[in-house]
This record gives structure tokens, sequence and C-alpha cells, in this order.
């Protein structure tokens, strides 16, 4: 007989549009020949296997024009006119390259490239250099740039294959911004404007600019790669350098991954699913030759529902404006994003976490110097509460907000300490010593009275764990790190150990434990330590940290699914040492501290 389940059926839930989700990755590829600052590029063209750089400075300006076939860069015939900071646009067989300056002065000189060779065209009314390019190699615009005297300039010419012809002004003057999209529906953003970098953006309808929605981070010297201008990304920039990638869809800009090398002053080329970042300037590092390839892996409204299967997991609606049901499948890379949370009371790197992402709890760490503080959060706001016994940092923390263990770290004149202390939802309480005293270690497991210490300084392969009354060496894992503070998550029999540091390298592997040895696993994307993981050796994310001690900082967030890690969406601030909930999972986890007193809060 049938059920009134089966005969009633259940709800489905009605959209309007399809879901957004972008989601795009970052990896390295093919080096230039030579270290080059502002290159132009075939921006809004082509695409990660098919590209042209020309133009740049190498001590001074250079003509060089290397084309890329997707593992590697090949010289070419060299620009008539050697220059730096000009504007680039098209392809790999019909590219444009216009504006720049020689070193001194400024350039109007325009070149086109025909597949083989460059031929000179008429010049820009007035010259300048750092300026941003929309269009094509016949159908093209010039906005905004620095002029001879040195000024930010709100003129912008638009190309017609042949000459240049004034039309109107952007809104606010600039030099270092990026353009894209087309001349009768393109825009331009960010730069150097006065007094300092800005995120401004503007739109362009073929004959007015309207101020849009700014980028999230203010920028100047940045790539870009564009389909449209309402499918675009804004790559790296400065000052300060960064990293960061942002996607705008025709009304925001929203954070995607970031390339793994930050830098300003590069080129860029391709279109915004299939881009390409080169050479450029690293932070306190001289020019690079470095490569990156972009590559879109999400879905935008306008696909098919098939291509939601490995974008969107376990979704069934009906959309009202297309009249479809659509439905998709479990799996795939998770593509989340975070978003801003309440602010701790005392800022802090180097502490512990527990807990989830709307009842965690964070306690010791940095302030500097040293705190016992502890606080809780609701999923809204954090409260203090009693503070530990014994203050200190890089220290391990296991279990929740009414149950957990505090071992190991660095105290005031104990470089390595020894002393644990349990938590039973309203007092810390001291207990038996951890029998080796260590410092950035990890903590693993799911209550005060059940979890492990994992190795710590020096680079120990050391485990220890506690039963609630006592501690026991467990077995070692197999290789020994420091610096591993939050790297570690999971219950007592499916944890999971990520990163870390072992002079004179940042190893990127991981281990899983399974209640009694550990395995070696697959290694991040990005290697660094002192990040925060949550979830366990089957599920889990791992965010932020750093290259070395007092290197780059990430914002960096990658999915493990039991078997790899996948990039997903970046925090919104780079941060090293957070404190992660540790007992949060790959869609629900949180991040407290580190280089801010804001906390990230993701919603995978």
């Amino acid at each position: 007989m049938a059920t009134y389940k089966e005969i009633k059926g259940v709800t489905v839930q009605t959209k309007d549009t399809d879901p957004n989700v972008f989601v795009g990755t970052w990896s390295s590829g093919g080096n230039l020949n030579r270290d080059v600052i502002y290159p132009g590029g075939t921006v809004g063209g082509g695409n990660n296997s098919s590209a042209l750089a020309f133009g740049g400075y190498e001590s001074s300006a250079r003509a060089f024009t290397e084309s890329y076939n997707g593992t590697a860069w090949t010289e070419v015939n060299d620009l008539n006119t050697a220059r730096y900071g000009l504007g680039g646009r098209g392809t790999t067989t019909a590219a444009l390259g216009f504006g720049g300056t020689p070193g001194s002065g400024r350039a109007g000189e325009t070149e086109k490239w025909d597949g083989s060779s460059w031929t000179e065209s008429g010049d820009l009314a007035t010259a300048r250099y750092r300026l941003g390019g929309i269009g094509t190699q016949t159908a093209a615009i010039g906005a905004g740039g620095e002029n001879a005297s040195g000024n930010n300039v709100d003129v912008v010419e638009q190309y017609n294959g042949t000459s240049w012809t004034e039309i109107a002004e952007i809104n606010t003057a600039r030099n270092g911004l990026c353009g894209g999209g087309s001349t009768t529906a393109g825009l331009v953003f960010g730069g150097e404007a006065s007094p300092g970098v800005t995120g401004n953006t503007e739109s362009w309808n073929g004959s007015a600019w309207t101020e849009v929605n700014d980028m999230n981070t203010g920028r100047m010297r940045l790539a870009s790669a564009d389909t449209s201008a309402s499918d675009l990304i804004a790559i790296a920039g400065g000052p300060p350098n960064t990293s960061n990638t942002e996607n705008f869809d025709g009304t925001s800009w929203t954070e995607v991954n970031n390339l793994a090398t930050a830098r300003h002053a590069l080129g860029g080329s391709g279109v915004a699913t299939s881009a390409l970042a080169f050479g450029g300037e690293p932070p306190g590092s001289p020019d690079t030759n470095a490569t990156e390839e972009w590559a879109f892996s999400g879905i935008q409204p306008t696909d098919p529902a098939a291509g939601y299967a490995n974008a969107i997991t376990g979704d069934f609606y009906y959309n009202s404006t297309t009249g479809q049901f659509k439905t998709v499948n479990d799996g795939g890379a998770p593509t989340g994003s975070w978003a801003s949370g309440g602010a701790l009371n005392t800022s802090r790197n180097t502490a512990a976490g527990v807990g989830t992402q709307n009842a965690a709890m964070v306690f010791g760490g940095n302030t500097p110097p040293f705190t016992a503080v502890n606080e809780q959060y609701d999923g809204s706001s954090w409260t203090e509460v009693a503070d530990l016994n014994t203050a200190r940092k890089f220290l391990a923390g296991v279990g929740t907000q009414t149950s957990a263990l505090a071992g190991a770290g660095q105290a005031p004149g104990v470089d390595q300490s020894n002393a644990a202390e349990t938590w039973n939802g309203s007092a810390w309480t001291s207990v038996s010593n951890v029998n080796t005293g260590r410092r950035q270690v990890g903590g693993m497991g799911s209550s005060g009275t059940s979890g492990y210490v994992v190795s710590g300084v020096p680079s120990s392969p050391l485990v220890e764990f506690w039963n609630g009354s006592s501690w026991t060496e467990g077995a070692d894992v197999n290789e020994g790190v420091n610096r591993l503070t939050g790297g570690t998550a999971g219950p007592p029999s499916a944890g999971i150990k990520i990163g870390g540091h072992t002079p004179p390298g940042t190893p990127g592997n991981s281990e899983l434990w399974n209640g009694t040895a550990w395995t070696s696993s697959a290694s991040t994307n990005t290697a660094r330590m002192t990040a925060g993981t949550s979830g366990d050796s089957t599920s889990a994310v791992y965010f932020g940290g750093a290259s070395g001690p007092e290197s780059t900082v990430y914002a960096q967030t990658e999915g493990w699914d039991g078997t790899s890690f996948t990039e997903v969406a970046d925090m919104a601030t780079a941060r090293n040492e957070p404190a992660p909930a540790m007992g949060g999972t790959n869609v629900l986890t949180l991040g407290a501290g580190g280089t801010t007193t804001t906390t990230d809060v993701a919603n995978t």
C-alpha cells in the first residue's frame, strides 16, 4: 500500500534564477624567457593555452614578444617600439598594443599583430602609460593612464582599427587600471587615483560612464581577463602586493581563488574562464618570469542543468522562470565561501580552537605577549569566560564548549611546556602533565577526556593520547613537524594532520589516522604551515597559513575529500595562525584570530 509521503510527495524549492557558482583555480604554467614587469598581453581573447606577451621592463624598456602554447613561451618578432606599461587586447593572431613608455616621456604608438609581425597604426592623441584597455584589435578603448607630466588622466579614446578618437571621460582619473568588455558595453576598474589605490569600477554603455560596485580590494598595476563586461576577473596588484583574484558578474565583485605568487605590475591574457597571469614583481623579490594558468570549474546560470552535477551538491529545485525541474547529484569539490562573523574581544594569533561554527571556543595565544584569555562563540558574538590557568601560545586544543583539553605549548619562561588542563564548561582544571613538553603542536580529538597532542618542536614525530586521567605515547607520525598549530583535526579514530614546518622546508603532505596508525597521504596544492584545519580524515577543510616563519601569508582554502585536496573559495583576509573550530566540518567551519581580530565563518 502506498504511504502518505508517496502519494503527497515532498516540498520542492522554487527559484526564479539558477544559482551562480563561480569556481576557478590557478596552477603553475611555463615560465617566460625573461623576468619582466609591466608587459602587455592579449586580454579578452585566446585562453590559457594560447597567449601573447609583449613589451615590458627588464633593466630597460623592451620590445620582446613571446607566444604561449599552453606549456612554454617562445620568442617571436619584436614590437617596433620598445616600451612598458602599454595596453593590450586581442588574440595570438590579431593583437593590439598601445601607449606605454620607453623609459622617459610617454608613448602614443599603436601596433597591430597579425600572427607573425607587428605593424604600426595610428597613435593615441594623448600619449600615456599604465592605461586600461577594452575591446578587440579593430574596435578598442584606451582609458585613463599617466601622461608625460606624471599626472593621472581621465582621457578615453576609441580605436576603429585605423585611428583613435576621444570620447567621454571616465569619472575617476587614474593610472594602473584595467578594463574589459567591448566598445559598447565596457568596464574599467582599480588603479591609482588621488590620493591612493582604488577599487572604483565604472561601466560604459557606448556613450557614458556610470560608477557601479567597487572591487573588494582596491589596487593598481593589476592584470585582468574578460569574456565580457559582465564576466571578468581582476588579478593581483598592489600595494601591498596581493594574490587576490576577483570575479565580476555584471553587478558585483566576488573573491575567488588566489594566485600562488602575490605580485603587481604583471601581465594578463585570455578570458574569464581560461586565463594567464605572467611576470610582475613579487613582494621583496626581483622581477619574476612566473606564469600561472587560471581554469574555471564552476557553473553560471546560462549553463544547462547537466553541468551542475559537480558544482552544487545535493540540490533539487524548480526554476520558475524557465519552467524546468532541475536535479543535481552529490559529489564534486566543495564550492563554498567565507563570510564575516563577530570579532574576538582579544586580538591574537597561535591560539587553540575547539567546537563548531556556531558553538566554538578559543583560548590562549599570543596578543602579544602570552595570554590565558578564553572566549566562547554563539554564532554571532564572542563572550569572555574563565581563563586558562597557564597563559601560553602554540598549544593544542581538543573538544567542545562544554568539554575541552588544552595541552603543551609555550608559556612565559617555559619554551616547551608540558602543562595540561581540562575544561568542564565553566572552569579549567590542571591535570597530569604531557609526558614530553612541546610547542607548535597539533591537537586531535572529540572531548576533554579523549584527545591527542601531535608532533611539535623540535620537529618531533611524537604523539601522546589523553584518556581523561593520564597520557600514553601512541604511534608516531611518519614525518615529525613543528608549527603545526591548527593543522590537525578529527575524532580519536579518524584524524588528519596537514602541513607544518620541517626546517628548512614547509611540507604540504598530509597523514591520516585510523585510531591505530598513521598513513602518508596526498599533498596540499599550496604547501604551508600554521594553517587552520576542520573536519576529519575523510572530509576536511584547510585554510590560511604561511609559507614559512615570517613569510608569505595565505588566504587559500582547500577542501579534502578523503583522496585529494581541491582549492575552493579563499578567506576574505589572508591570515597566519588562525584558531580553527576543529570540531567543525568541511561544510561548516570557523577561523578566528590570526592576523586580525575578525572571525570568518564558512557557509560551504
